[in-house]
């Protein structure tokens, strides 16, 4: 694999990783927080106002799904890191505007 096509892979696992991670915070923080309370119309129609869950799977489930997914998220963030540092030994000569050719490659 190329390197150009190894950094497709990881963008792409980051995205997915990124959109798993926003999703669960979303469930966890409206639908379903910690302690109780949530938005009450996740339960219509169930007669319980405890319930924790949300499309059929437990808080306990969308907890575990966003740790996974944030720690999958952090490892692949420092494989990005690590392909990029050609780019930040440059940034220094980019941000400055002195028109390097290498700028223009990453």
């Amino acid at each position: 694999m190329q390197k150009r096509q190894i950094n497709a892979v990881i963008d792409l696992a980051l995205l997915i990783t990124f959109l798993i991670v926003g999703l669960t915070s979303v469930v966890l923080f409206f639908f379903l927080p910690s302690g109780g309370g949530g938005l009450e119309w996740v339960h219509a129609g169930t007669g319980a106002t405890n319930l924790r869950v949300f499309l059929g799977v437990t808080r306990g489930e969308w907890v575990v799904l966003h740790n996974i997914t944030g720690l999958v998220f952090m490892v692949l963030m420092v494989v990005h890191i690590l392909l990029h540092i050609p780019f930040y030994r440059t940034i220094r000569r980019c941000l400055s505007g002195s028109g390097d050719k290498k700028c223009d490659q990453e």
